[in-house]
């Protein structure tokens, strides 16, 4: 695993950087992008690269909430198209279907595996929507959220009584088989999870942890994520 800490800025575009020269490398790439405020500052430096062309890769999002579709303003795949996807002419999207899961894993090794893979991580450790006591050889599958995400999202919902009580994602086995990752977490709040991912035993109760043991996976934090390293 390497880490990379930086001010939030320079990680920001460290990550969008490394996105482009990944693609400007493999222009037909499969790369998984998560949604979320951990990235307001890194997509918009992905969707000004000039240095690569993004029209021929496949995009799957990591997860989305239950029931919500591609148009709805709330949705991870909505956010992600008008954040992301559409400037950069990205007409290959892949998304989770909450009735049908399994098939996900199919689309995903049809398109010949993961070859990116770019996240964030809750408070709680989770990444995707695997909450904590996920198990480790999970594909993708439907996700109860606990309290504490449902918090974390309830900003974005007009209220956590809002939140959809579960979400549909690429299960841990499916993320730890991509053949990168990137992992990003920005504040001071995140930094005890990020202890506890570097630091803390492979343990299902910090899902983030089981890519410790992935062999190339970037950890780019803010200084401030990174306090207690």
């Amino acid at each position: 695993m390497k880490t990379v800490k930086d001010t939030k800025e320079n990680i920001a575009a460290y990550v969008a950087k490394a996105v482009c020269d990944f693609v400007a490398d493999k222009p037909d790439a499969s790369i998984a992008f998560a949604a979320g405020e951990t990235f307001e500052d890194i997509f918009p430096l992905i969707a000004d690269c000039k240095d690569a062309d993004f029209s021929a890769v496949n995009a799957f999002n990591i997860c989305e909430y239950e029931k919500l579709g591609a148009d709805d303003e709330k949705s991870c795949a909505y956010e992600l198209n008008a954040k992301l996807y559409s400037k950069l002419n990205i007409k290959k999207v892949h998304t989770p279907d909450f009735d049908a899961p399994e098939s996900y894993d199919e689309e995903i090794k049809a398109c010949g595996g993961l070859d990116l893979l770019v996240l964030g991580i809750g408070l709680n450790g989770h990444i995707g929507f695997n909450e904590p006591a996920t198990l480790y050889d999970t594909l993708t599958h439907t996700q109860q959220l606990t309290d504490s995400t449902k918090k974390m999202k309830a900003e974005h919902f007009g209220g956590v009584e809002n939140v959809p009580d579960f979400g549909v994602t690429m299960g841990l086995k499916t993320i730890c088989s991509a053949k990168n990752v990137i992992l990003v977490a920005f504040g001071e709040e995140k930094a005890d999870i990020i202890h506890k991912l570097v630091y803390g035993k492979t343990s299902t109760y910090v899902p983030a942890a089981m890519l410790q043991m992935h062999m190339n996976m970037t950890l780019c934090l803010d200084n401030e994520a990174a306090s207690k390293l």
